[in-house]
């Protein structure tokens, strides 16, 4: 399956945000936390959206933008 680019940008956003979020603490990790939930659900818009249009499983394209970030991961 091919995945967009603006999908695979979308999940680094997200990952990168769930990075900053465990390695802070205090108000530091409230504002990431804050970043990490929009980035989220920036993501999620966009996997909703690109199923909707291709007409596939969403499972099968979250697994697909994951292995798309991760190729070096087997997933099924």
């Amino acid at each position: 399956m091919e995945i967009p680019r603006s999908l695979i940008e979308l999940k680094r956003a997200a990952d990168a945000a769930d990075d900053r979020y465990r390695s802070n603490s205090g108000e530091n990790a409230s504002v990431a936390l804050a970043v990490w939930s929009d980035a989220t659900a920036a993501l999620v818009r966009g996997v909703t959206a690109y199923t909707e249009e291709q007409g596939v499983p969403r499972q099968d394209v979250e697994r697909a933008v994951e292995r798309a970030v991760r190729p070096h991961l087997t997933m099924d």
